[in-house]
């Protein structure tokens, strides 16, 4: 195939060349070249990712780009394997987390499979040591927790392992549950249910247990013996079958570092490696190596410089691969494509000849803020993207570097799972085939750029494919049959291209930064993160002393060698990853846990006791559900009654039941609620349940804004869950109140702030702030309690008040807690607007008009909910130091993927003109941000644009070339309320201006989208039809209609009506301009 391929090249070319006019000279060998930044490196803008706005578009060719690429172009495609090194109890040897195995029994193994039955095509995997490293160990018969929990016979099921089951088992995604009928009807009769628990019977627990397996098992072995059977038979599985499954995930596991082997030593594939535990290199170096990408972050508290560290962890991962593979590594894929000018003596140093990072670092490296495409998505500047280059040490080098293709790398992993493999693999093929024609046709200058060229796509080999129909089976085949077909791509690996083509150039001064943003800001700056850091640090520098300080003769070189594997592993970037608010997992708790028990380890290897802040979570527990939200604001009276409807619009948490052996638990409930002045709480003790006779006590924690010293620790060395400044003791003696106390915490404690002594069963606190609390005990179990806000650090709007109550008995001098309240967590009490708001606009929507021009409709995940994108009310007013924004819905304002500020499903987008009035109105900006498809009418433009989602809420200012962002989420303050089904935004006016009530205003929902199409910021597309992420309704053959659900406007009939008002095009997203937008008028306040 390659011999008839090269002889196709080879005519094609001799009959170009008879028509050229002049022949094209063969590209010569150059010299090395040395590429430094023009000036000083300018500030970190993002690269042009589904995260950033668009950058500026070039035109495209007249002549389809396509059609001029003649000569070949190569590409090296690199799948990153990884996981990390997931904790492994050391009494019983378990793994807490079953992902090394499910994903050798699905992806690892099925990945090369796939591969091999195209010989003509060349790529490389990058298989971790980390991931190398556990595959071992299960190969040794190690085992994880998950397949601990499927071989207990089920009818000996205990309740907590029926939970985990219950809570565990259905973790992957919902297309492939649909592909096994049982496993969805055990799904849904789990989501169905109000008592799982107790509903799932024996036969339900055995068939859960197989089905989990079998799913996370790759479709080509399940069509083979012995699986097939077990797919046919469908359900009502024995024991026996469950071992079945598991022999062949154990079978799948031994097979994965064997199959790459033998790739590699056919020449198939390059194998490659990342440092051990797969850590941010360059921050082990120094953690101040952040700021230059991203100046103003905040730093841990103390520096992490062991360069040491870094180098140790290369050692070990060179040494892995030689080890497994038989020969010395050449490629390195850094952690996260983490690179900086520091790392790379030590990298030369191992003997790695090239490594490969994204196409961000290199245009910052380069003196660029990104590179910029056309409205085809293809980089203008080709020819600096698409070749290696070379990055000297100060000690060592060079070493050769390659960068990845954003944009084709984003569409494999994120984009086409949601098109056909068929429709993909032509896409990708299409693009590489546009950016060949770039590189083969006359730059600016009129010069052709001199090849070979080398597109490199990179990305995890293991995430993406759960997404995908039939775990993208029709798109590798198709794309691994289409590239062996065509003559004009050539797949290689990158150290063959290396070997063929001329002396790279040579970079200066290599940028210090990721493939995420081309900065560190996802392992470092957040206060989890750093927290994390801090922790990493002391145990780091406690270890040191037993090389070099006081503990240097207490320990065995054994002893230290596992001290520092565990250390290792703690610098695995992975935890950090899922610290802070930019990412999560749905299970971050449970990573936050084997991180600090891993710290756990570096101390118990050398016999040393950990510090009990490793006991405290990072994160803290999540906040437990109210059982009602609150929906008003509310002023009880405090006297231990609970008079009729003071505390209708309380939100209200219910007891789950205590931990008492016999009895009825001391708590019933706890309402809570807010007026401008004071929390309000109200316990409610179980009406069953009788104070002691000798003394008992409630303890009231509070996380608040007051600021100061926290404590994670109860007064009786109890977790809290959270880290707490606050309490209130109520101190009970033969069943009534004696006295009531405040404290705020110290370092290592509680100190006094206020007590007072109770006086029929009332009690008032006066504090320092000139304030007073009152709680009072009522009849029939009622406690009311009210708190001043200026004693909780003036909590205002939209501040998060974290509490938990405590029951406590004194039983021989000591306290016994018996009953917690939540008894999940702790609760997170929200503060409202708390009526200060003065409102100048306040328009009524239409309900029910959520479908844009009249014909749209919500996807088909069930994620979506009526009324999810119905605005029912808009209000625009100010308070003291506020233009303040507040959309009311009709459906819910929920938070299922857990973004930062309470919003995941929704966008909100407000448009200002400030002019005020139809003279010079239109002087701003026209079109409204990209991908809304929408534009002010004529005579009206817009002066500022805000929008508001989960993650990437900003405020923009028109600018020549596109939106100008000029605050970012820290700048601006976004409070979700779903029990009111409110959502406000509170902007100062230092950033908007001072005079609201002369301005207008466009406002409007859309749904929010991470991975959007090309051009549009984060919303998401409208389809002919609805899928599962696509909204439906969109008219046929257009690429200009809006993707806005709803727009606030109080006339029924007029969205609709200009909604629909526009000339279909068919034109590239990058190229439609506001003349190809429907328009909208804005709101005046006063008409």
């Amino acid at each position: 195939m390659r011999y008839n391929r090269l002889i196709f090249t080879l005519v094609l070319l001799l009959l170009l060349a008879a028509c050229r006019e002049e022949p094209e000279p063969a590209p010569a060998q150059t010299t090395v070249a040395e590429i430094a930044p023009t000036d000083e490196p300018a500030p970190t803008v993002a690269p042009p990712t589904a995260t950033a706005v668009p950058p500026p578009t070039v035109e495209p060719t007249a002549v389809p780009l396509a059609d001029l690429c003649v000569e070949p172009i190569y590409l090296a495609i690199i799948w990153h394997q990884h996981q990390p090194v997931y904790y492994k109890d050391p009494e019983t040897g378990v793994y807490m987390k079953p992902w090394v195995r499910l994903h050798a029994a699905k992806d690892y193994v099925d990945m090369a499979s796939i591969l091999r039955e195209y010989p003509d095509i060349k790529a490389t995997f990058n298989l971790t040591p980390s991931l190398i490293q556990q595959i071992d160990d299960l190969s040794a018969g190690a085992t994880d927790l998950y397949w601990q929990h499927t071989i207990i016979p089920a009818d000996e099921l205990t309740d907590e392992q029926k939970q985990f089951i219950l809570d565990y088992f259905f973790d992957t995604n919902r297309k492939i549950i649909a592909r096994f009928p049982r496993y969805q009807e055990l799904l849904e009769l789990r989501d169905g249910s109000d008592n799982p628990l107790g509903d799932f019977a024996a036969d339900d627990y055995r068939d859960l247990q197989l089905l989990f397996n079998l799913a996370w098992t790759d479709p080509d072995w399940l069509a083979e013996s012995p699986l097939a059977a077990l797919v046919e038979q469908g359900e009502g599985f024995s024991e026996a079958d469950k071992q079945v499954v598991l022999d062949e995930h154990l079978r799948l596991i031994n097979e994965v570092v064997p199959i790459h082997r033998e790739m590699q030593d056919d020449g198939q594939i390059e194998v490659t490696t990342t440092p051990f535990a797969h850590p941010i290199l360059p921050l082990l170096v120094d953690t101040d190596l952040a700021l230059r990408a991203t100046p103003d972050m905040t730093l841990p508290s103390q520096p992490f410089r062991w360069g040491q560290d870094a180098i140790a962890q290369i050692e070990r991962g060179v040494q892995y691969y030689t080890d497994h593979f038989g020969r010395p590594p050449r490629g390195m894929w850094p952690s996260e494509g983490s690179v900086a000018q520091e790392m790379v003596s030590m990298t030369a140093a191992n003997g790695i000849q090239w490594m490969a990072s994204s196409e961000g670092v290199l245009a910052h490296t380069l003196g660029m803020d990104s590179f910029t495409r056309d409205s085809n998505e293809v980089v203008v500047e080709a020819d600096q993207l698409y070749r290696p280059y070379v990055v000297q040490g100060r000690n060592n080098g060079p070493v050769a570097m390659v960068f990845r293709d954003i944009i084709l790398s984003d569409k494999v992993g994120f984009t086409y799972s949601g098109v056909s493999g068929e429709a993909a693999a032509d896409d990708f093929i299409d693009r590489i085939h546009n950016i060949c024609g770039r590189l083969q046709s006359p730059d600016a200058n009129g010069e052709t750029p001199q090849g070979p060229h080398l597109v490199s796509v990179i990305l995890d080999g293991e995430n993406a494919w759960e997404h995908y129909d039939n775990d993208g089976k029709a798109f590798l085949h198709t794309l691994y049959q289409r590239l062996s077909d065509d003559p004009t791509i050539i797949t290689v690996t990158p150290t063959e291209f290396l070997e063929m083509a001329p002396e790279p150039p040579r970079l200066r001064n290599l940028w210090a930064g990721s493939w995420i943003n081309s900065d560190f800001s996802t392992w470092i700056g957040e206060e989890e993160e750093n927290r994390a850091w801090d922790l990493l640090q002391d145990s780091r520098g406690y270890l040191q002393t037993y090389l070099t300080g006081r503990n240097r003769e207490n320990a065995t070189p054994v002893v230290i060698e596992e001290a520092f594997t565990q250390m290792y592993i703690a610098e695995g970037s992975d935890w950090f990853w899922w610290y802070g608010s930019d990412q999560t997992s749905g299970d971050d708790g449970s990573f936050d846990q084997q991180f600090r028990d891993t710290l756990k380890a570096v101390y118990a290897a050398v016999g040393a006791e950990p510090p009990k802040v490793l006991d405290v979570p990072i994160i803290p527990a999540t906040p437990a559900a109210a059982d009602r939200a609150s929906t008003g604001l509310i002023t009880p009276i405090i006297d231990g009654i609970a008079t009729e409807g003071e505390w209708d619009a309380a939100g209200l948490y219910t007891a789950a039941g205590g931990v008492m052996a016999a009895g009825a638990p001391p708590f019933g409930n706890v309402a809570y609620g807010f007026d401008a002045n004071n929390l309000y709480l109200k316990i409610g003790l179980d009406p069953d349940f009788t104070l002691p006779t000798g003394q008992s006590l409630i303890e009231l924690y509070l996380g608040t804004p007051a600021g100061g010293a926290l404590n994670a620790f109860s007064q009786s060395g109890e977790l809290l869950g959270f880290a707490g400044n606050r309490m209130l003791e109520l101190r009970f003696s033969g069943g009534v109140l004696g006295n009531a106390t405040a404290y705020r915490a110290t370092e290592d404690g509680w100190e006094l702030v206020a007590t007072s002594p109770a006086t029929n069963g009332r009690a008032a606190l006066d504090f320092p702030e000139e304030v007073s609390a009152g709680v009072a005990v009522g009849e029939g179990g009622i406690i009311e309690v009210s708190v001043p806000l200026a004693v909780l650090g003036n909590a205002d709007v939209g501040a998060s008040l974290i509490m938990r109550a405590l029951f406590s008995e004194m039983i021989s001098g000591e306290r016994a807690i018996i009953d917690r309240m939540p008894t999940t967590g702790p609760a997170a009490l929200v503060v409202p607007d708390l009526g200060t708001t003065q409102a100048f606009l306040d328009v009524t929507d239409p309900t029910g008009d959520d479908h844009g021009p009249g014909d749209y409709t919500y996807p088909t995940d069930a994620v979506f909910k009526p009324g999810n994108f119905d605005i029912t009310n808009f209000q625009v007013g100010t308070d003291d130091e506020n233009v303040v924004f507040r959309f009311t819905m009709a459906g819910p304002v929920d938070n299922p993927w857990d973004g930062t500020n309470g919003l995941s499903l929704q966008t909100f987008d407000i448009y200002i003109d400030t002019s005020g009035s139809d003279d010079g109105g239109d002087a701003g900006g026209a079109a409204f941000l990209p991908g809304r498809n929408l534009a002010a009418a004529t005579g009206t433009a817009w002066d500022y644009a805000i929008t508001v989602e989960g993650w990437e809420s900003k405020i923009f200012t028109p600018g020549e070339e596109g939106p100008t962002e000029i605050a970012g989420p820290a700048d601006f303050q976004v409070i979700t309320d779903p029990g009111q089904q409110k959502v406000t935004i509170r902007v100062p006016k230092s950033i908007l201006g001072d005079t609201p009530e002369a301005w207008r205003y466009a406002a409007m929902v859309m749904s929010q989208e991470g991975f959007p199409s090309s051009g549009v910021l984060r919303v998401r597309d409208v389809a002919p039809s609805a899928e599962q992420w696509r909204i439906g309704g969109a008219p046929g053959g257009t690429t200009n209609h809006t993707r806005l659900l709803d727009l606030v406007w109080a006339e029924a009939g007029r969205q609709e009506a200009w909604l629909s008002a526009f000339t279909p095009s068919t034109a590239a997203q990058g190229s439609l301009t506001a003349a190809d937008f429907a328009t909208v008028e804005f709101m005046t306040p006063g008409q």
